[in-house]
Formats: C-alpha cells, sequence, structure tokens
C-alpha cells in the first residue's frame, strides 16, 4: 500500500488552457506583430456599460482566442478580447495559433470540429468555456459591424486577395502595400465605433449565458 502524499492530477479539460500562451507569452514567440499589437492595447477603451458588466459578472470563464498570425483581424480584435478577459477577475483568456497542435482544444470543442474544419474557420475566433471547462459559446471574427467597412475596401481594392496568392517580388510588395493600407484604416475605423461594437458584441454573448443559466434555474425548479 503506498502512503504519502499523492500529486494531484491536472483535470484534463483544462490542458487546453494551460499549454496555451498568455498575452505576453504571444507577443514574446511574435516580435514582429508585438509592437502593433501592444499600441492597440494601449488605445482601447471599452464603454463604460460594458466595463461595469464584465466587471459584475458573477461567473467564472475561461477564454481561448483561436487566431493566425497573418490575419488583419487578428490584430486589431485580439487586443480588445485582452482588454476585456481583464477588465474581470473572473475571466482568464489565453491563445492558441493555428498553427498549434489543436487536439486537446478540439476535444473540448467538438461541435466545431477543429480536426476538419479548421481551414473553413474566419479567425481570430473567441470561444468561450465554464469554470468546468464545458463549452458555452463562440465569436467572432469581427463585430458585425466590420463587414459594411470591409466590403467597402475590398470592393476599391479588388486586386487584394489576387495578390495575397501571387508569388513574385513584385506582386507580393505591391500586396504589402495594401496590406499597410489595410491596416492602418482598420485601426481608424476600430478607434471610431468598432473597438465599441466589438465589446457592445461579446456583452450580449455572456448575457446570453446567464439568461441561459437562469431559465435552467426556473426549469429545475418547476419540476
Amino acid at each position: 500500500m503506498q502512503t504519502g502524499v499523492q500529486p494531484l492530477l491536472v483535470q484534463p479539460k483544462a490542458v487546453a488552457f494551460t499549454t496555451s500562451l498568455t498575452f505576453r507569452e504571444f507577443l514574446d514567440l511574435s516580435p514582429t506583430l508585438a509592437a502593433f499589437l501592444q499600441r492597440r492595447y494601449d488605445e482601447i477603451r471599452l464603454p463604460l456599460p460594458a466595463q461595469t458588466f464584465f466587471l459584475t459578472y458573477p461567473d467564472v470563464l475561461n477564454f481561448i482566442v483561436l487566431v493566425n498570425e497573418e490575419s488583419p483581424d487578428t490584430w486589431v480584435v485580439l487586443p480588445i478580447l485582452v482588454r476585456i478577459a481583464r477588465a474581470s477577475p473572473r475571466f482568464t483568456l489565453r491563445i492558441l495559433r493555428d498553427s498549434d497542435d489543436l487536439s486537446m482544444l478540439a476535444a473540448l470543442t467538438e461541435e466545431l470540429d477543429l480536426n476538419n474544419n479548421l481551414a473553413e474557420l474566419d479567425l481570430p475566433l473567441l470561444l468561450v468555456f465554464d469554470e468546468e471547462w464545458d463549452f458555452q459559446g463562440q465569436w467572432g471574427p469581427h463585430p458585425q459591424e466590420a463587414e459594411r467597412y470591409l466590403e467597402e475596401w475590398f470592393e476599391r481594392n479588388p486586386a487584394y486577395e489576387t495578390l495575397a496568392e501571387a508569388d513574385t517580388a513584385v506582386d507580393q510588395k505591391n500586396y504589402a502595400a495594401l496590406l499597410e493600407e489595410l491596416t492602418h484604416e482598420m485601426r481608424v475605423w476600430y478607434n471610431t465605433d468598432l473597438n465599441y461594437a466589438c465589446a457592445q458584441e461579446v456583452h450580449e454573448l455572456l448575457a446570453s449565458f446567464l439568461d441561459e443559466s437562469e431559465a435552467d434555474e426556473q426549469d429545475a425548479g418547476e419540476r
């Protein structure tokens, strides 16, 4: 018979979270993006109603953000999600890249089928889990209001997607110039009103969890 203190086993469901990256670790591993992401984080201000909602949210939530490091949406949206997570003592956030081993995350999110459908997902994707690591819902890659801005920009720059797939040095140079222009414009859009739109949509998502919980409690009480 064994005696003495036995080591505690890490909950299998939490492994996907504990082996993923903090925002600081992500910045350290992405030096070409670090300065931009930090500037984005510093310039974000959440609307007061959203701040109050996140601060007083009653439940523990775990966020995992699945990102593509080459996506402009990741560059502008990820810092907003980090700002939201840091607004509450009950929220924690980690980051996984689409190039990472996602097998443990896939086991937590069978509804998404990350093993087979990863290429079809628009990233970044916020995945929300409760304290017991049960999957609650998702959001991404950007607020709905951003679609209008993006559609107008792509109409003005129809060569963007073609250049993104091109191999010649000239085409890649032209693509890089358009990408820089798009990224600059996206910062303007978000700092004008899309930061608030993003916070509001995440606010609504988290509020829906509370509504579902209250409905479940009411159903249980009526039985």
